[in-house]
């Protein structure tokens, strides 16, 4: 099985950020732009370099955990968070992901069904 690529078409690290990008992420667009934003925001800010470390972001089709808004994961802790904004995935993936420091006011509340 092929190993799944990051954002800039690298090889993923065990170490990573997924992007949900399924239907209830993205069904108006909003993680697919969202994504793309995060994106652009490595690249200005040079995290797209190799010097990142054992860091990746990944694309998703489907995390499994619908909940309306769009999500994210830190992997390898299984940490879930919201977002809304590029601004906020580049935070998580900063000082989570590279700095393995929660963002603690965009973590997922967990809420029994």
């Amino acid at each position: 099985m092929a190993k799944p690529l990051d954002i800039f078409g690298r090889p993923a690290r065990a170490r990573r950020l997924l992007v949900c990008t399924g239907p209830c992420c993205d069904g108006d667009g909003q993680a697919s732009a969202q994504l793309a934003a995060l994106r652009q925001l490595l690249i200005e800010r040079g995290l797209n370099e190799e010097s990142v470390g054992a860091a990746s972001c990944v694309r998703r089709s489907c995390l499994g955990k619908c909940s309306g808004e769009p999500l994210a994961q830190v992997m390898p802790e299984e940490v879930w968070y919201r977002y809304a904004t590029g601004e906020n995935l580049l935070r998580i993936y900063e000082r989570h992901v590279v700095n393995r420091q929660p963002v603690d006011e965009l973590l997922l509340e967990e809420v029994e069904r």
